[in-house]
């Protein structure tokens, strides 16, 4: 009883309203954050693993973005069990266990805007609950405790930077703000997805005499990745889409088919886009990624449609920004009579609708003999695409 006075009541109750401030700001911090994704693997991170295992490029940015992922809802948990360390009780321990699988997966939930698949939830309940019992172990080592939590913040921040200039920023708008200014005139379908094209890149290039022609045409296909892909890329970007060109945004992309089908128009100019935040590696890798996820129960099942315009989008953005030279012979390309064909190859034949059962006895998974034989044959077929390919300037 001698000690109760060396503690005023008002700190004794600052203690915990601190730590469940702390607690909330990180579950919103991973609720609405973009998450970790291959794209924004930071390629240090990256060329560790490829360096340690000889891991792929694919699998070494599938396991640092797992491992960001992990850090988010591992923090969570140490957040939890601080929140949570004054109740002493035999069932602190599993009540901290519990709560923070709860968090981790209702965060998953507000973060991608569905309700988040077997493995996802395995990954958030397996790291929140390690979290949990690193934060109870170190409770009374608080210098021990800062450690792993400023550099788990530290790596998670790093983990989900993805962004671009407010130069390029000011250059896409400014060609979206063109873009929905014509596009009344512009028809509907596969005609649709050329004249769009050709009216962003024709603004490029009246915007691109006497300076860089590669900043030009990555803003026009920025912003034909956020009009006709998705304005997701804007936010993954860490920029805003004007809240007044988000309808008009929609209305276009649901007239625009590529292929006669609108999800290959949108799979083809998010990838591209991609390109632009990012790379063309991370850009196929989060492609990849989507379509593993798809073969899971309840999604559409792995597409190689799919995939052949995911790299016909991204062949495209890389050859329209390679070099100045690149960027001008794709200009001048776009000015002639195209027709859609020349961005999409056929793809006829290609498997669709594959779940992970099939696409793993019947081809192997994406390293299987079959999978290679068809990703040969999509090769093929995009090197007959004239507008996606240029010279100048070819690796």
């Amino acid at each position: 009883m001698s000690n109760l006075p060396r503690q005023t009541p008002s700190a004794i109750r600052s203690r915990p309203v601190v730590s469940y401030l702390t607690l909330f700001a990180w579950f919103v911090a991973i609720s609405f954050l973009p998450d970790p994704r291959p794209l924004s693997a930071p390629e240090w991170a990256v060329a560790i693993f490829r360096s340690l295992f000889d891991f792929s490029d694919a699998i070494a940015r599938a396991v640092t973005t797992i491992l960001f992922r992990g850090i988010g809802f591992g923090l969570l948990g140490i957040f939890l069990a601080i929140a949570l360390r004054q109740f002493r009780s035999r069932w602190l321990i599993p009540s901290v266990l519990l709560a923070a699988s709860m968090l981790a997966v209702f965060s998953q939930w507000i973060n991608y805007r569905y309700f988040p698949i077997v493995p996802q939830i395995q990954l958030s309940v397996i790291s929140s609950m390690l979290g949990s019992m690193i934060g109870l172990a170190l409770l009374r080592r608080p210098l021990a405790l800062a450690v792993p939590v400023a550099a788990g913040i530290g790596l998670f921040v790093w983990g989900t930077s993805t962004v671009v200039s407010t130069d390029l920023e000011s250059a896409t708008q400014a060609t979206s703000r063109h873009v929905l200014e014509m596009a009344k005139q512009v028809p509907s379908g596969d005609e649709g997805f050329v004249s769009l094209v050709k009216l962003a890149f024709a603004y490029a290039e009246d915007n691109s005499h006497g300076t860089d022609p590669v900043f030009a045409n990555q803003a026009a296909i920025l912003s034909l990745g956020i009009i006709l892909g998705d304005e997701e890329l804007a936010r993954r970007a860490k920029r805003n889409v004007e809240s007044n060109q988000v309808a008009q945004f929609a209305a276009i992309r649901n007239r625009t088919t590529l292929g006669g089908r609108h999800d290959l128009s949108r799979h083809f100019w998010v990838s591209a886009g991609l390109v632009i935040i990012t790379d063309a590696n991370r850009s196929l890798t989060l492609g990849i990624g989507k379509e593993m996820m798809d073969s899971t129960p309840g999604g559409s099942g792995f597409s190689f449609v799919d995939m052949l315009a995911n790299r016909a989008g991204i062949l495209f953005a890389s050859s329209a920004t390679r070099n100045q030279s690149a960027a001008r012979e794709i200009q001048l390309r776009l000015r002639d009579d195209l027709i859609s064909a020349d961005f999409l190859p056929d793809y006829s034949g290609l498997p669709e609708g594959l779940y992970r059962q099939e696409f793993q006895s019947k081809f192997g998974g994406l390293g299987g003999a079959k999978t290679r034989q068809i990703n040969a044959e999509i090769t093929r077929r995009l090197n007959a695409a004239a507008a996606i390919h240029s010279r100048g300037g070819a690796k």
